[in-house]
């Protein structure tokens, strides 16, 4: 949208900007309705709700004064370009300092940030008390108190409302809160929810608050307008956020149906990595229907452009893997900009094979995070284990303390999980043993059965051949992992490390057989040790109809299924996954101030020519903002601590005269694999905690998406004020009835 300056006056409330001033654009409110609206209710002007959005386009204009600066392009000292997405947040309509002053009227002094511009003395003050200040001067101060005056009439008519009405709203508002209190969300003070066994339970009594409100409000309709709030709210940051990234974590059963949760990941303004639940998405439909479903939501309930989407991660089982990597083949087909990146908390090799679609890989990966799970839960498995691997490699210098460091945390998502689980393999087998068949054990039946199930899963060759075969073929990707998670000094070299990776992996496919007689004589050694018999698999012996199979040798038969099978599924993986536009976006993280300061940082014209357009703010001047941004940190002094991380740079005090930059590394922000700090920002990874603590703690019977949004993205801030208009609003007799007790 190009506008010239023309002689209006700004349409926002107390601006009195107009085109006399030659640094000042005036923008016609945008056509789109939706927009519209959001530009009328930033703006403080009420009386324009009723206008359409075509009216408003042809009659009423916004100066440049409310626009962030890197929403205008200025393409000559006559014409700016005010980008399609642009919103008006500048304003101040508390203290009404700063528009007032920006008028080509005099002043005897200036204003301060802090200073009123109208006094209790200028209210009454009809005459010049002061020889030294002109009368216009006085005159104009009169003026803007009148302004200000007439400014917060309405909000003096609403304070001075029926008292009964405001009882009757304030026993809404407590009985709101109470109710989404009850449901886990804690909303006074920001308070933390420390204990969550409430969830989904049934309540014991009526709420305290008000029998009419406990008889007449459905809970449900309470946690739906809260939805609706929080909804609104979200949107408004992520369209302020501008980039986001699409988060599909593994299928989960709510409301009596397998569904598909959706989050998404920005950056705040302040710099801040931000993540919310969006909604859920079916699983009985295919991936092309999911696709459209998903592209729905983005665009039509959420109001977001694809155009923006610059990441994309799933993590899936079972048999949603082929359906996800067809959904994301797509994504990656219409959405080019989008990046495919790994998902939390996996690590990039460890992510791969979860989302591999061969289900004995799949169950073999399960059987690994649940060792995992069983022995956190267990604390006299732990001990017992913990005892076992010291018997085990006490003999050997250095490898009790290695194998007991790499069972701690959540080993099972890290790069080595399968070489941690062979280690483990034969002092857990022998820990689970003795608590199953020890007279004094102390171990429930429940735990008994559990632990014989999974001893039953462990002592299988097809478990032991598969650890062995996943835990040297993965080893030539693990060199991408630190890449992947945004470690600076490694992922300027991202696209060497891909072409490493890539030859080793060429290199085990073209000596397969070697490669895995090594791999296959190893697991046979493991199986002999452990007392567990190399049977041949029902897949070996029988056809699909039910035939035999000519017979072959076990070794061959593995190599084929399995080794072959996994080495080029990593080929290909890698391959879509770190496609150019990934190493295009990762290669920026050496705008990081410590990396820039402690390398040969140049500024190359073929590097920033290669640089994403769309990515930027003012990509006419980037190359000469990149040269000022390498001269501030390249010879910083090492006695200065210098930002870290892209987060850390996002919160430079002056990274807006860097506009591309911190365009940039607000793009390297929302990609999902980049590590967000939770030093940096708590709330960020407490959200997963969240979705994850009310899925265990709520009966698969009661879980309820709605109760499920306002639960996770409790960290939220809105108005519950809101809430109890919307209410009052629908449910005018509610409101009636409670005047009347």
């Amino acid at each position: 949208m190009i506008k010239s300056k023309m002689p209006e006056c700004c349409a926002a409330a107390n601006c009195k900007q107009s085109a006399d001033q030659s640094n000042v654009s005036f923008f016609s409110f945008p056509l789109d309705p939706d927009r519209c609206k959001q530009w009328v209710g930033n703006c403080h002007r009420p009386d324009l709700e009723t206008k359409t959005a075509e009216d408003l386009h042809k009659n009423y204009k916004l100066c440049s004064k409310h626009f962030e600066t890197s929403m205008i392009c200025q393409q000559s000292d006559l014409k700016a370009v005010l980008k399609d997405d642009a919103v008006p947040t500048i304003f101040d309509f508390i203290s009404n300092q700063d528009n007032a002053q920006t008028s080509n009227r005099k002043r005897t002094r200036e204003k301060t940030g802090d200073e009123p511009i109208v006094t209790k003395k200028t209210k009454g003050t009809t005459d010049n008390l002061n020889p030294s200040v002109p009368e216009e001067e006085v005159k104009v101060e009169s003026d803007s108190a009148e302004n200000i005056q007439t400014q917060n009439l309405p909000a003096h008519d609403e304070s001075e409302e029926d008292p009964a009405i405001s009882k009757a709203k304030e026993t809404l508002k407590d009985y709101f809160k109470e109710t989404l209190a009850f449901t886990g969300f804690s909303i006074a003070n920001n308070a933390s929810l420390n204990s969550v066994k409430p969830l989904g339970n049934d309540p014991a009594g009526p709420l305290s608050v008000n029998t009419i409100c406990a008889e007449k409000i459905d809970q449900k309709e309470v946690l739906t307008l809260g939805e609706d709030v929080m909804r609104e709210e979200i949107r408004n940051s992520l369209r302020l956020a501008r980039f986001f990234s699409i988060l599909l974590q593994d299928k989960i059963n709510i409301e009596g149906k397998d569904q598909i949760p959706v989050f998404i990941r920005s950056v705040t303004g302040e710099g801040f990595p931000q993540k919310h639940l969006m909604g859920f998405l079916p699983c009985d439909v295919d991936s092309d229907s999911l696709f459209l479903l998903l592209i729905s939501e983005i665009r039509n309930k959420w109001g977001l452009r694809m155009e923006h989407c610059r990441g994309f991660t799933y993590l899936s089982s079972g048999s949603m893997c082929q359906k996800l990597k067809e959904l994301s083949c797509r994504m990656l087909r219409d959405f080019p900009q989008v990046v495919l990146s790994p998902s939390e908390p996996y690590a990039f090799n460890m992510w791969l094979i979860r989302s591999m679609p061969i289900l004995p890989i799949q169950d073999v990966v399960d059987t690994v995070e649940q060792v995992a799970a069983v022995v956190r839960q267990s604390e006299t498995l732990a001990k017992k284990l913990d005892g076992k691997i010291t018997a085990s490699y006490s003999h050997i210098k250095g490898e009790v303390d290695r194998v007991k460091e790499s069972c701690q945390n959540h080993w099972e998502y890290g790069t080595d999980a399968f070489q941690t689980m062979l280690d483990i393999l034969e002092p857990l087998l022998s820990s689970i043993g003795e608590m199953c068949t020890s007279a004094l054990s102390d171990v429930d039946a429940d735990t008994v059965e559990v632990l014989l199930k999974l001893k039953e899963k462990l002592k299988n060759f097809n478990f032991i051949i598969t650890l062995v075969v996943l835990k040297n073929t993965l080893c030539c990707v693990s060199i991408l992992n630190p890449s992947l998670r945004g470690i600076i000094s490694i992922s300027s070299t991202l696209q060497y490390t891909i072409s490493n990776a890539l030859k080793l992996l060429t290199k085990h496919m073209q000596e397969i057989a070697i490669f895995h007689r090594k791999w296959f004589s190893d697991a046979l050694g493991r199986a002999k040790k452990l007392g567990v018999p190399v049977n041949l698999p029902v897949e070996m012996v029988t056809n699909g109809d039910g035939t035999e199979k000519p017979q072959a040798s076990l070794e061959d038969y593995y190599r084929e299924a399995l080794s072959k099978k996994v080495l080029q599924y990593l080929v290909d993986e890698v391959k879509r996954v770190l496609g150019t536009e990934m190493a295009r976006i990762l290669r920026w993280l050496s705008l990081v101030p410590s990396y820039m300061a402690d390398h040969n940082f140049s500024i190359r014209k073929d590097k920033v020519a290669d640089a994403n357009l769309n990515n930027l703010a003012r990509p006419d001047s980037f190359y000469d903002e990149l040269g000022c941004w390498e001269v501030k940190w390249r010879h910083a002094s090492k006695r200065r601590i210098l930002p870290t991380s892209v987060f850390a740079t996002l919160k430079i005090p002056d990274i807006g005269f860097y506009p591309n930059v911190q365009s940039l590394l607000r793009v390297l922000g929302t990609i999902p694999c980049v590590h967000a700090d939770s030093d940096v920002y708590g709330q960020y990874d407490m959200v997963l905690n969240r979705y994850h603590t009310y899925m265990k703690e709520v009966p698969v019977e009661k879980r309820l998406s709605n109760m499920a949004f306002v639960y996770v993205n409790q960290d939220v801030h809105f108005s519950i004020e809101e809430m109890v208009e919307a209410y009052v609003k629908k449910y005018p007799e509610v409101l009636q009835l409670l005047q009347e007790t």
